[in-house]
């Protein structure tokens, strides 16, 4: 009986099988975003039940092919993958070759818990630092905490970079409300406002980009804490100190979805130079790939720039700033921002310094020495509508600029006395339209228009007169006036067309550039009680310089998982005319430019990325190297050109290799550069007992470069601190041209950077800062070498502590080291302390900064390039006490 029944259960299991019919689903796996094909995910299939059916993993193109006899009502699929939100689709709902797409979510690779431990988690391309894990009792900005993050660099100007790259964008709650003068941001934002650091890289600025073309650019967006968002907070600062010191300053700060505030009005001469804050870290970068660069300054009253000490330490200053900047986000995506800079002035410099030239013929020694009063009023006002949503980019930004400067200087040269005096006035404007609306089909347009005019007039005088061999017939005479003003416009026009679809992303590009300027100088004499100009036809300029061109423009991005790649194809038709009746000069020229560019980008793993970059260049000079007539640049120095417009063919080589480990909290990069550059023109340098005259000359001039840098950032954990170390090597063969002969020059330097945050016990820290450098200057080829040795060291050491609550104490000195073989060695040391009291009830802190303790008055250095040397010494401004109140509201 038993036998039987297990027969006939047996055939009804055997039936099942024969007869049970097979069930089969096919598609495919995408990305949402990217509609790329996802492979190596499992698909599973399970009962109603919950219980597994059947599993199989995607292929390459993402294809996935399930079968099952079982019962399947009430099936459903499940994928479940690290990086994408879980999909769930029943059974009926699957249908025969169903492309599924997933959607990308946040992953946290770790979340730290160890108290010990800083935060740090991996969020796609973007890396977030828990502010709170990395500030110290000490830091009252964000900036300070910046500054002891790993992979993070903080220069002295408030410039930002990650992992050796420049920012591009500094965010506040995802909105840039700074522009590119985010140093104020830094200084002034508390840290306790922050809860998160965002470092974002590939970073793409317009959403309706994104994931849509290459990009490399990194970005820094600061995640502010929901309670620092309910309403307007800030800080009044009150200070005074000996000798005679004051430093106020005053700030409002609102973080919110719809408001962002950022006002600061500050005032001081404790040697704060409040000109920082004006600073536009990427402006100059963003004009040159217009094609244009503003004119420098032609003229100077002196030839010595400043130390390489702490600009607190010499500037003599008496400033007043208005840095206001406001942001409001309006209906429909609109966001209205204004930024206002206001700025007064005064301040004076005294150094002595001693120029040597040196040559096979011998040797040419300049002393000098100089104290210079300035007076400087600078105003800029920028005004800017946009809209930055997913399906198109809308911007409009206004800017306006004002200065006014005035300098007064008492110079003594070679024994001689001379009083100088140089004005100029910047008056410009610039507004810059970008409009990129994503089409139905997904293709995208863009369309671009930027207009600048700027003119800066610069009158440069000196008594007694200059050159009196030059202007004068060698008779002595009272005074000279250098004239000079170059007026500009630029405007540059481009529409594009962007396929975003598909492996291999196509734009292209139409555009078109004017830039019309007209440089105008002239040099007058005062003689015998009389102003005339000089009655010399070189000393005059009349150029009109006009430059067109329109240009045609293809890229082209393929990549996959690991590899995107970019190549783009510019080509140019560019006409460049110029005349100046006082010379007879009317030329113009047409060319055909072409520079491609090329960049990689290879994933080596989750965290590692190799990347590599060529660029070519052919461009021509601008005003500055078509000038003939004389122009006085300082009162030792008079200028001028042939006529012939530069020409320079670079070709540049970039490779950089960079590593991540988010958990150990390790970063490095390794990168390496070539470039050589070849131009038509090389500058010349005529030196005499009296007098060094430039001129540009027709002579080819190649100059081959080499870097190498290496940066590496690790905490360590057991010691909770910080590490830090820089390394970068540089060479660069090169020709100067010193009186009428080739000079070939070869300069080697090496720079090392290390900096630690060590935590020596719960309340006592020590940070460490240095830079060592060494530099050679050789000269090749000749019986008497011009070779030079120098070597600098700076070491900055700090001991913060905080020896109860609300009490901290800092105490820091500071070494800066010179030797060059055949002169005396230079070596300094600085000593300042800082005590911080908080009284909590009443929000207030009370600080003592003691500065230059040692009392060092003088400061000398070195400096050294191809032949020629310079040994300065300037004044510094000694020992300094200033106690401050700061007051906290909310």
């Amino acid at each position: 009986m038993l036998q039987r029944a297990v027969f006939i259960v047996y055939l009804l299991l055997c039936s099942a099988q024969l007869f049970g019919q097979e069930q089969v689903i096919e598609g495919f796996l995408v990305d949402k975003n990217t509609k790329k094909a996802l492979n190596h995910i499992h698909v599973l299939l399970k009962s109603s039940d919950h219980k597994l059916l059947t599993f199989k993993e995607t292929k390459a193109d993402g294809a996935f092919s399930l079968a099952t006899v079982k019962d399947v009502d009430g099936a459903y699929l499940e994928i479940n993958h690290l990086g994408y939100h879980k999909k769930i689709i029943p059974w009926t709902e699957v249908g025969l070759k169903k492309t599924i797409e997933l959607e990308q979510k946040v992953v946290l690779l770790e979340d730290v818990e160890v108290k010990s431990r800083p935060q740090i988690r991996q969020i796609g391309d973007t890396l977030a630092y828990n502010v709170a894990s990395f500030a110290k009792e000490e830091d009252r900005s964000i900036g300070e905490v910046l500054k002891r993050m790993p992979g993070i660099e903080v220069g002295d100007n408030g410039s930002i970079k990650y992992q050796g790259k420049a920012i591009s964008k500094f965010y506040i709650d995802g909105d840039d409300l700074l522009d590119d003068r985010y140093a104020i941001g830094t200084k002034t934002i508390p840290h306790k406002m922050v809860k998160d650091i965002e470092v974002l890289t590939n970073h793409e600025h317009m959403k309706v980009l994104k994931n849509r073309r290459y990009t490399d650019e990194v970005a820094i967006n600061l995640v502010i804490k929901e309670d620092a968002k309910l309403k307007l907070t800030g800080q009044a600062k009150l200070g005074a100190g000996l000798p005679k010191q004051y430093d106020g300053e005053l700030n409002t700060i609102l973080f919110n979805k719809k408001y962002k505030v950022l006002n600061v009005l500050q005032g001081n001469n404790i040697g704060n130079d409040l000109t920082g804050d004006f600073t536009g870290f990427n402006q100059a970068t963003v004009l040159s790939r217009m094609g244009y660069s503003a004119v420098n300054n032609l003229l100077a009253l002196g030839t010595v720039g400043g130390p390489p000490v702490a600009k607190s330490n010499y500037f003599m200053n008496n400033s007043v700033a208005l840095n206001a900047n406001n942001l409001l986000n309006i209906k429909n995506g609109f966001q209205l921002k204004s930024n206002i800079q206001l700025l007064q002035d005064k301040n004076n410099t005294n150094f002595k310094g001693e120029t040597s030239y040196f040559s096979e013929d011998g040797d040419y020694i300049f002393d000098e020495n100089q104290y210079t009063q300035t007076t400087e009023w600078l105003a800029a006002l920028r005004l800017s509508l946009n809209k930055n949503i997913e399906k198109r980019y809308i911007n409009n930004a206004f800017s306006f600029e004002y200065e006014k400067e005035d300098r007064e200087a008492n110079i003594g040269s070679n024994g001689e006395a001379i009083l100088g005096s140089l004005h100029h006035q910047i008056k410009g404007f610039s507004n810059q339209l970008e409009w990129v609306p994503a089409l139905k089909n997904g293709d995208i347009v863009q369309v671009n228009w930027y207009l600048n005019y700027a003119t800066k007039p610069q009158t440069l005088s000196f008594s007694p007169g200059l050159f009196p061999d030059v202007f004068s017939g060698g008779v002595p005479y009272e005074q000279t006036w250098q004239h000079v003003e170059v007026p500009t416009v630029f405007t540059q026009a481009s529409v594009g067309y962007r396929l975003p679809k598909g492996k291999l992303k196509q734009y292209y590009n139409l555009g078109a550039m004017v830039e019309d300027q007209k440089l105008r100088s002239n040099i007058a004499i005062h003689k015998a009680g009389n102003i005339a100009d000089v009655a010399l036809d070189s000393t005059q300029n009349k150029l009109h310089w006009n430059r067109s061109s329109v240009s045609a423009n293809a890229e082209y991005e393929w990549s996959n998982r690991r590899l995107a790649t970019r190549l783009v194809l510019p080509v140019s038709w560019q006409y460049t005319f110029y005349a100046d009746p006082y010379f007879n000069l009317d030329k113009n020229q047409h060319d055909i430019l072409f520079n491609p560019t090329f960049s990689a980008r290879l994933r080596v793993s989750q965290e590692d990325e190799l990347s590599f970059s060529y660029q070519r260049s052919h461009s021509f000079g601008n005003i500055e190297n078509v000038y003939q007539g004389l122009l006085i640049r300082n009162y030792r120095t008079f200028s001028s050109n042939n006529g012939v417009i530069t020409e320079n063919k670079n070709n540049e080589f970039g490779l950089n290799y960079k590593v991540g480990r988010t958990i150990k909290l390790l970063f490095m990069n390794v990168g390496l550069n070539y470039k050589q550059s070849i131009s038509n023109t090389i500058l010349s340098n005529v030196v005499n007992d009296q007098s060094t005259q430039t001129q540009l000359i027709e002579q080819e001039n190649i100059v081959n470069s080499y870097q190498a840098s290496v940066g590496f950032d690790k905490y360590i954990f057991a010691l909770s601190s910080t590490m830090k170390l820089a390394a970068s090597w540089s060479l660069s063969d090169y020709n100067q041209f010193f009186n009428n002969e080739i000079l070939p020059f070869q300069n080697i330097g090496y720079t090392l950077r290390p900096n630690l945050e060590l935590k020596i016990w719960k309340q006592l820290n020590l940070s460490y800062t240095g830079q060592l450098s060494w530099m050679s200057s050789k000269q090749k080829g000749k019986v008497r070498r011009l070779d030079r040795n120098t070597f600098q060291a700076s070491h900055q050491l700090g001991l913060p502590m905080t020896l109860f609550s609300g009490f901290h104490v800092r105490f820091s000195a500071r070494n800066v080291y010179a030797h060059q073989p055949g002169f005396n060695d230079f070596n300094y040391l600085f000593f300042d302390t800082f005590i911080r009291y908080r009284h909590k009830k009443s929000k207030t802190d009370f600080e003592l900064n003691l500065t230059n303790l040692a009392n060092v008055k003088k400061f000398e250095t070195y400096s050294v390039s191809a032949n020629m040397q310079m040994h300065n010494s300037y004044e510094l401004r000694g020992r300094m006490a200033v106690l401050k109140a700061v007051f906290n509201f909310k």
